[in-house]
């Protein structure tokens, strides 16, 4: 399989522009095609069948530098045949089969954007992720929200480390039907790290401190994310 990739970038004191265009493929693997697994009540059978997924795309962005800020912007569009995915062959509400199977083409176009900014031992860090990516019969593309965000302050002096993240999300489906709906969600985290020694520090970390509850799956039973954690 070729593929081949070229592009070009130009840029100008703190500016720079950039692009490219790439062919690329994804060879089933072995659980793909050999391994059936059951979830809950949904069994998903393998498929010996499978053929390789093909992917044609481009993007195209700009980045400025500064001395301590840096804002960088991205959009791509990449065309997808043969995309391995779980094809429902029945579904019901005490149980669902789904087979691996090479779906119809998908259309996959975003763009995403950072802004970094450096303030003496603060940094604050902004990322957003647009996805539109469906097949050519309409459906959506499952667990791809179109809205993903970010957001992380981090302090940083001598010995001691401290952040606070946010991590945001959209909806999704989580069938290729586009028939069990997971709601968005946001999750908060928090991380210190203190050297006490030349070799030795201590770490504290808090996951989904605002200890929400989220959907992870429909299997199809309901099924949560992990609660607040503590390490």
């Amino acid at each position: 399989f070729l593929s081949p990739s070229g592009g070009f970038v130009a840029g100008r004191k703190r500016l720079r522009a950039r692009a490219s265009v790439y062919r690329s493929f994804r060879a089933p693997t072995l659980n793909e095609l050999y391994r059936d697994f059951k979830v809950g009540n949904t069994t998903t059978k393998a498929n010996p069948a499978l053929l390789p997924e093909t992917l044609w795309g481009a993007e195209t962005g700009f980045d400025f530098v500064g001395e301590s800020s840096t804002v960088r912007v991205t959009a791509y569009r990449n065309a997808l045949d043969n995309l391995i995915t779980n094809v429902t062959l029945s579904s019901s509400l005490s149980a669902i089969v789904r087979q691996r199977a090479n779906a119809a083409a998908a259309l996959s176009r975003g763009v995403e954007a950072e802004f970094r900014q450096r303030l003496r031992d603060l940094t604050g860090e902004l990322k957003y992720l647009y996805v539109e990516s469906r097949y050519v019969t309409g459906f959506r593309v499952a667990q791809v929200p179109k809205h993903q965000g970010t957001a992380q302050l981090t302090y940083h002096r001598g010995g001691t480390f401290a952040s606070a993240g946010l991590r945001t999300y959209s909806y999704q489906f989580d069938d290729d039907l586009n028939v069990y709906r997971l709601p968005g969600y946001a999750s908060l985290q928090f991380v210190m790290r203190q050297r006490l020694a030349r070799s030795l520090s201590a770490e504290v970390t808090l996951e989904n401190a605002l200890n929400h509850q989220f959907y992870t799956a429909f299997t199809p039973t309901p099924n949560i994310g992990a609660p607040r954690l503590w390490r």
